[in-house]
Formats: C-alpha cells, sequence, structure tokens
C-alpha cells in the first residue's frame, strides 16, 4: 500500500509530538479503512489486518478513537 507509506512518512515527519506506537494504530485503522465498506466503529474493527479475535478488534479500535491523547495531538496533524 503506497498511499500508506506516503502518509506514515509524512506524518512521522511532520507531526513528531505524534506518538510512534498511537501513529502505527491510526495506520493499522487507515488500512482497515481502505478495506472496509462502510465508515463504522465495527465495521473497522472487522476489516484490522490481524489474527486477534473481531471482539478484540473492535475494542482495540474503541480505544483508538477514544483515546484523549490522540485528539489532543490531532492538532498537530492539521498545522
Amino acid at each position: 500500500m503506497c498511499e500508506l507509506n506516503i502518509l506514515h512518512d509524512s506524518l512521522y515527519q511532520f507531526c513528531p509530538e505524534l506518538h510512534l506506537k498511537r501513529l502505527n494504530r491510526l495506520m493499522l485503522a487507515c488500512r482497515a479503512l481502505l478495506d472496509s465498506k462502510t465508515l463504522t466503529l465495527t465495521e473497522l474493527g472487522r476489516n484490522l489486518p490481524n489474527q486477534a479475535r473481531t471482539k478484540h478488534n473492535i475494542k482495540r479500535m474503541d480505544r483508538l478513537l477514544g483515546n484523549r491523547h490522540l485528539h489532543k495531538e490531532r492538532l498537530a496533524v492539521y498545522r
């Protein structure tokens, strides 16, 4: 996925305050979004590219979307 590599490299370079673990989780969510048909929490969780059970993937996406540190760091992305 060339688009994801470009996005990851750009965010890594231009948003140094974005924590690396959150950046990697965000890239997983972007990959799931490209593979999903609809933009819902459960659909993103179902399309995460890993071997975990669907229940755990949905919970993982829920934690990412509700992460208050990520919400604070999002301002750096828009600059």
